[in-house]
């Protein structure tokens, strides 16, 4: 297939070049001579031409003009036959690493075989040292003028663009051929430059560039051959010449096809030195053509073509480099050279990926309502400005974006700029900050004089709270010198000569940390709250998200799953995706089998059951850093207690699962469940089975956790434990032990008050100005008359349960639980055991099943079966260890307050 496109691309630049007229035979002459020792050097026997490094021998040879003596490569005579290359003709070097450069070939008298002398800046651009192996071949593929040159410098330099510079380089490297990734040194004036080349357009449209980095994607050099062998009638070496040097030595080849002594190409010295030099050549090039190369025109002009498959030149280059026959394109006197900065560069790559991969309003889920203000405060100004001027209205200059980590913000900004189609600058706070004085400063008024330079133009913020915080608690000048700075900018949008056309948007989690001159209007006129979504906006997320992901899900589950994800913000229901995604990869390769990626696209679907599993992997930001490991207790592991259980359920899951029965009565749901008993009684069991049965979001605090010697602190530390609940709401906040925590007022005497401020804390944000939604408190105690009367009101802690010793039932109930997975004699009897454990704690009788499973072990550490006698012992062991005096303070207290006693 190579052979037709390259044959049938010869016949057309032959046809294009008769109609042109007669050429120089001077340069068909050395057409020939390039093309047969080219075909010598990949004929049959394709010999390894692979020599070994050593340093140039530096000395003169008035027959090399100065300029070409960097582009040669020193070989014996003898080498030279062996391997089929002419003097003065190009030769392709490649080494192991990939890298590849083209010089001329020159002999050296004495040189020693096997050896090829190359110069420091050669042995560089091919990444060897003395010593290391290259291979060398004879170039030849045609080689056309390059239209456009960009080249790229380290550093930037203001003399490398100017027309003085351009004219230099075309004189100096006249006729050199260059390749994307090579580098050329050279001096201008007595200053050293080194410049790279970036990408090479021929004059017949081709394009050759480095690609993108792209993990996993190498180009074969084959396409990149095919692409590469389109010729133009512009071409240097005439391609009739080409064409004709292609006969002869295809009639080499069959004649001496199969002699075993081919001698090589007379040697003779040209009279001309070419100026063609093909340069170092990365491994990966990417070919494009702007031209009209379509496959069926190939496929037409190569039915013209006489078929010689037989009797094609076989190409020769490195693995994954460019080859020996491939098209190569040189510098003229007309070729367009560019010269840009490596910084700006990698600046517009960045910009191409950021220009495929667009964020649009319809790729943001669950944010409708903030979306549709923005649109009215933002693109109208921007897209009709005359309308503000024609009604005297001061278009707004800023507005401010605030909410949790993960909800959208910065895709918001993103969002506006490509669908306004504004100019838009990122600033990341941290990262504009400087030691240097005033650099800072001058870096935002650069910014901003950009963007009135380019109008209508959008300036986001990211971290605002990092580059302007309050200026009264700013630690150095620096902070404080920014904020004024900004604020003066800020107030320039829209005066004389600002047609304001220049919106800037701000982004932070930490609103109250701004400066609060930057918050009033004519600054940030409007601040946008960007919150947790709820469960129908993670919905919308949800299937924006599996949009292009192919899955089995159906809208019905997707409802379920998000109805699920409580406290889930934008970022964490895409990371959920992702995890369900490489679960259902991993089991596509589960099978021990390497099947192909075409075999994995149509296999691998994301499933519900991906999805809940992946969703219990992704924890919500906010509970990360509280976030406890949930034991797997259901209501059925703790015994009896049905009353209790019913309490819990009608404050915390009904208004989840029937809202509308709330609304339909006109009420709230309890905001506090308070659970009070003696020790041992499963209040802290049945805690956990809450959290598991109703799958919210669970906060467990240990009252004396909160508590600090430092003033202030506790407080702060009930305030962040309300402020993530709000954050991950629905939620169950669970205070074990609360008389710790909320005890009577002016009973902590000597502490300082700390005790009070916490439990002023602690009302306050349970019913505070502040209302607290979605949000249940569960507090568990032994000792309800030590907490504080006005926590115990309704409002607060609505729900009073008394989780009392077990009953009859109940401890029945939990010897089952308890033996079910003990072996136990048959003779055992249950309701002996439950008629003996009056006034028994649950947890009491939990450890009399222990006991007697040691008892066993003890009397025989192979038992295998608890008998009758274990358990007697075992209850004379454990006594019940609840006074009646506590049981009798529980009656008086609820008598007290006027509780029911369950």
């Amino acid at each position: 297939m190579s052979s037709k496109k390259s044959k049938s691309r010869f016949k057309k630049a032959n046809e294009d070049d008769n109609s042109n007229g007669p050429r120089d035979s001077s340069i068909d002459s050395a057409n020939v001579s390039l093309q047969s020792s080219g075909h010598e050097g990949g004929s049959s026997k394709n010999p390894i031409n692979t020599l070994a490094v050593i340093d140039f021998v530096e000395k003169a040879d008035d027959k090399v003009p100065k300029r070409c003596r960097t582009f040669l490569v020193q070989l014996s005579i003898n080498t030279m036959k062996s391997t089929h290359i002419s003097i003065g003709r190009p030769v392709l070097l490649s080494s192991n690493t990939g890298e590849q450069e083209v010089c001329l070939a020159w002999p050296a008298a004495s040189f020693p075989g096997s050896k090829v002398g190359l110069t420091k800046s050669s042995q560089s651009s091919l990444k060897v040292k003395t010593g290391d192996k290259v291979s060398v071949y004879p170039l030849t593929g045609p080689v056309l003028q390059a239209g456009d040159v960009l080249l790229s410098t380290r550093q930037r330099d203001d003399a490398l663009t100017t027309e003085e510079f351009t004219n230099y380089f075309l004189r100096y490297l006249d006729g050199k051929i260059v390749l994307p990734g090579n580098s050329l040194s050279f001096t201008y004036f007595g200053r050293a430059c080194s410049l790279r080349v970036e990408r090479v357009t021929g004059v017949d449209g081709w394009t050759l560039e480095r690609p993108l980095p792209i993990s996993g994607q190498v180009p074969e050099a084959e396409e990149a051959s095919l692409t590469s062998t389109a010729l133009g009638s512009s071409s240097i070496l005439g391609s009739t010449s080409m064409d004709l040097s292609l006969q002869l030595s295809l009639l080499t080849m069959e004649k001496q096809a199969g002699d075993p002594g081919v001698p090589g190409p007379a040697a003779s010295t040209p009279c001309r030195v070419p100026s063609v030099h093909v340069p170092s050549t990365p491994p990966c090039i990417t070919l494009t053509s702007t031209g009209p190369a379509e496959e069926d025109e190939e496929k037409e002009r190569s039915a013209h073509s006489p078929e010689q498959t037989n009797t094609e030149k076989q190409p020769t280059a490195a693995p994954g480099g460019v080859l020996s026959t491939d098209t190569f394109y040189c510098i003229s006197t007309s070729t367009k050279v560019t010269v840009r900065d490596r910084q700006k560069a990698a600046q517009e790559d960045e910009e191409t990926t950021a220009q495929r991969s667009k964020v649009t309003y319809s790729m943001i889920g669950g944010l409708s309502s903030q979306l549709q203000v923005i649109r009215e405060t933002i693109e109208l100004p921007l897209k009709h400005p005359e309308l503000f001027s024609n009604y005297g209205i001061t278009p707004p200059r800023g507005v401010l974006l605030y909410g949790p980590p993960g909800t959208g913000k910065t895709m918001i900004g993103r969002a506006i700029a490509n669908e306004v189609g504004a100019h838009m600058t990122v600033i990341n706070g941290p990262e504009i900050m400087s030691k240097f004085y005033g650099e800072t400063e001058a870096r935002l008024r650069q910014i901003f004089t950009e963007a009135s330079q380019k109008q209508p133009a959008i300036i986001f913020i990211d971290e605002l709270d990092a580059l302007c915080p309050k200026r009264e608690g700013a630690q150095n000048e620096v902070e404080k010198r920014v904020v004024a700075s900004l604020l003066t900018l800020m107030d320039g949008i829209g005066s004389e000569g600002h047609s304001g056309q220049v919106l800037v948007l701000g982004a932070t989690n930490r609103p109250h940390a701004l400066d609060p001159a930057l918050r009033r209007p004519g600054r940030f006129d409007k601040e946008l709250e960007v919150g947790v979504p709820s469960a129908a906006e993670r919905a919308d997320i949800l299937r924006k998200l599996l949009t292009s992901v192919p899955c089995r899900v159906t809208p019905e589950e997707l409802t379920q799953l998000a109805d699920a994800a409580h406290g889930y913000v934008g970022a964490d229901l895409a990371a959920v995706c992702k995890e369900g995604g490489l679960r259902a990869l991993r089991r596509a390769l589960g099978s021990g089998a390497q099947p192909s990626d075409q075999h994995l696209m149509g296999t691998v679907t994301v499933t519900l059951l991906d999805l809940q599993w992946a969703m219990s992997e992704v924890k919500p930001s906010a509970m990360r850093e509280v976030a406890i490991d949930v034991p797997k207790v259901r209501w059925s592991d703790v015994g009896g207690m049905e009353q209790v259980k019913l309490k819990l359920k009608q404050a915390v899951e009904w208004p989840l699962r029937h809202p509308e029965a709330f609304t339909r009565m006109g009420i709230q749901p309890p905001k506090g469940v308070l659970l009070y008993g003696p020790p041992g009684c499963s209040k802290t069991m049945i805690a956990k089975a809450l959290a598991n049965e109703s799958g919210l979001n669970f906060l467990a605090i240990k009252g004396p956790e909160l508590l600090s010697k430092y003033v202030g602190e506790s407080e702060r530390a009930v305030r962040e434990v309300f402020r993530k609940a709000r954050a991950v709401a629905p939620s169950i906040v669970f205070f074990d032990e609360i008389d710790a925590l909320a005890g009577e007022r002016g009973s902590s005497s000597g502490t300082g008050g700390v005790g009070d401020r916490v439990l002023a804390q602690l009302l306050t944000e349970m019913d505070g100005i502040e209302q607290l939604r979605d949000v249940t408190v569960l507090a568990a105690t032994n000792r309800p008359d030590m907490i504080d009367k006005a926590l115990m009101r309704p409002g607060r802690l609505d729900r009073i349960v008394y989780v009392p010793l077990p009953d009859g039932p109940t401890r029945r109930e939990i010897f089952t639980l308890q033996l079910r997975n003990m072996p136990v004699d048959q003779a055992l009897c249950l309701d002996d055991l439950v008629a003996r454990t009056e006034k028994y704690s649950g947890a009491e009788i939990t450890a009399v099943c222990r006991e007697a499973a040691l008892l066993a072990l003890q009397e025989d550490i192979k038992a295998r079966l608890i008998m009758g006698r274990h358990f007697e012992s075992a209850l004379d062991a454990v006594k019940p260890r609840v006074p009646d005096s506590l049981i009798q303070s529980y009656v008086n207290y609820q008598q007290q307050r006027g509780l029911r006693f369950f």
